[in-house]
C-alpha cells in the first residue's frame, strides 16, 4: 500500500511537472509568435521611412525644378515685357510722325 502511494504522488509529480513544461512551451510558442509580429512591424516601418526618405528626395527636387521653372518664366516675362514696351513706343513714334 505504501509503494503505491508512493507512485501515486510520483506519478502526480510528474503530471505536475510535465504540465508545467507544456505551459511553458506554450508561452514560448506566444512568445515567438509576439517577436515575429513586432519583427515584421519593424519591417513594414523601415520600409515606410523609407518610402518617405525616397518621396521628401523626389519632393526636393521637384521643388528645385519648379525654382527653374518660375526662374524661367520670370524672365520670359520680363522680356516679354521689355518687347511690349519697345512695340509700345514705336507705335507712339509711328502714331506722332503719321499725324503731323
Amino acid at each position: 500500500m505504501s509503494l503505491a502511494r508512493e507512485e501515486i504522488k510520483r506519478d502526480a509529480k510528474i503530471e505536475a511537472i510535465l504540465k508545467h513544461v507544456i505551459s511553458q512551451d506554450v508561452e514560448f510558442a506566444h512568445l515567438k509568435d509576439k517577436q515575429f509580429e513586432m519583427s515584421n512591424e519593424i519591417k513594414r516601418r523601415d520600409e515606410t521611412i523609407s518610402n518617405l526618405k525616397d518621396d521628401i528626395r523626389l519632393l526636393k527636387k521637384e521643388k528645385r525644378w519648379n525654382m527653374l521653372w518660375r526662374n524661367s518664366l520670370e524672365e520670359d516675362n520680363a522680356k516679354t515685357q521689355v518687347f511690349l514696351a519697345i512695340a509700345f513706343l514705336i507705335n507712339m513714334l509711328f502714331t506722332f510722325f503719321m499725324s503731323r
